[in-house]
């Protein structure tokens, strides 16, 4: 079964996102270039290209520091969190106290009016972080020799959940803070806030034999802000881009809708609108008609792509779906030489709110040291490679050649079992999130 796909020119897709256009947070000026740059693209391959077209809450810190004032002076680097607090120039000043996580065990009235050092903020417990009141944060990051990572540090879209002015440092930052015995310090976090346009870049190769049935394939374009995202995701966004060529060429007995998710770093919210108009318009469809066949009934499968590209590493598959659907990926990994690592769980990516509603995924990934890397300014091209590329995305043609382009009867269940529902419906949960 000969193979398209080629490396050098997914790679020339990760050169334009991450190197020339570079931080693409949802809602930019960079983000709005990404999107014209993939639809550019799509329309070029003769492809029918449209947008989707949605508003978020976002925003950026214009201003952070850190600066430990009793029982010793000493300033320390960190990233400022826009969404989850801000200060006004003259910062907050505040007694510290660390506990090891936000776990219910550790919301004591001991961090009420204190500013709280910890690894992150759990949102299942922010009712409790409320009614606490804690006066701010300061999150350490979870590995040695890692920057600071970069997040907005939003807070669900539903509550206000009140001002926590908050920080994150480096391992090595945070060690030092308790060995030193740090117990006062003064945390200034300004930032802007805004609802911005962005979107999600759709475009559609007409199947030849069912064209009513529809297969998704899809990566995020989009970044934390001021990060580069060369491995998350526009390695993924590449493979994406590439495959549109690929299948372009080879054609489709189905149809296949190549898709560049927005606003994926701040909770999904490009393939979260998108599974949910779908379900909206299966319920609106199937209470004038039960038998009515809908959008919904006809997407048989999203394949998601989402943190490629490393030249160092390993993969995995991640797969909400039946069983069927995780040997087909096992088989060919044995037939290929190319291992996979497949699990039946979910992934926090762009195929879970597809599974929300339904829709089974199958979501590849690499594996590699660099991933400790993701979200800060470390995530650049230089650790990437089109050989790697080449690899990933040869196998998902493949793949896909053989289970979805070119297959007579779609093989897999449009069916998520009860156990991996119940998995994703614990996933929104924990972020505090309505499902699609």
């Amino acid at each position: 079964m000969e193979t398209l796909f080629d490396g050098k020119k997914a790679f020339k897709h990760i050169e334009k996102l991450a190197v020339e256009i570079g931080a693409r947070p949802g809602g930019s000026p960079e983000d709005k270039q990404a999107a014209d740059y993939i639809k550019g693209y799509f329309e070029s391959l003769g492809l029918k290209t449209w947008t989707q077209e949605f508003t978020i809450k976002t925003g950026h810190t214009t201003h952070q520091s850190l600066d430990v004032i009793k029982p010793y002076k000493k300033s320390i680097t960190c990233e400022g969190l826009s969404l989850i607090g801000q200060t006004g120039p003259e910062g907050i000043e505040g007694e510290l106290v660390y506990i090891e996580t936000t776990d219910e065990e550790y919301l004591t009235p001991e961090i009420t009016g204190k500013i709280v050092v910890t690894n992150g903020v759990q949102r299942k417990n922010l009712d409790l972080i409320q009614k606490m009141k804690p006066k701010g944060f300061i999150l350490i990051e979870r590995h040695p020799r890692v920057l600071p990572k970069h997040f907005w540090g939003q807070f669900p879209k539903n509550k206000d959940y009140g001002n926590y002015p908050s920080v994150r440092i480096s391992f090595e930052d945070g060690l030092s803070l308790l060995k030193d015995g740090a117990t006062h310090v003064k945390i200034v976090v300004q930032s802007e806030r805004y609802e911005k346009q962005t979107q999600n870049v759709v475009a559609e190769l007409k199947g030849t034999l069912k064209p009513e049935e529809i297969v998704v394939v899809g990566g995020h374009y989009d970044t934390v802000p001021d990060v580069r995202g060369a491995s998350d995701n526009a390695g993924g966004t590449s493979i994406a881009m590439e495959l549109a060529r690929v299948f372009k060429e080879k054609g489709s007995k189905r149809t296949l809708r190549f898709v560049a998710w927005g606003s994926e770093e701040m909770g999904l919210d490009g393939s979260n609108l998108y599974a949910k108009k779908l379900k909206e318009a299966d319920k609106e469809a199937k209470e004038k008609d039960k038998e009515a066949n809908t959008e919904l009934d006809n997407t048989k499968l999203c394949v998601n792509l989402d943190v490629h590209g490393a030249l160092l590493g390993t993969n995995n598959v991640y797969v909400i779906g039946e069983s069927i659907l995780t040997h087909s990926v096992k088989l060919l990994s044995k037939e290929s030489g190319i291992v996979f690592d497949v699990k039946e769980d979910v992934y926090s990516s762009d195929g879970t709110p597809f599974s929300a509603v339904g829709i089974p995924s199958v979501s590849f990934s690499r594996d590699s040291g660099i991933n400790i890397m993701m979200h800060s300014v470390e995530d650049i091209i230089e650790y990437l490679s089109p050989d790697a590329l080449e690899r990933q995305g040869r196998f998902v043609e493949t793949w896909m050649t053989r289970y979805i382009s070119e297959g007579s009867v779609f093989p897999f269940p449009h069916t998520v079992p009860e156990a991996l529902m119940k998995k994703i419906e614990d996933y929104y949960a924990r972020w505090k999130e309505p499902l699609p």
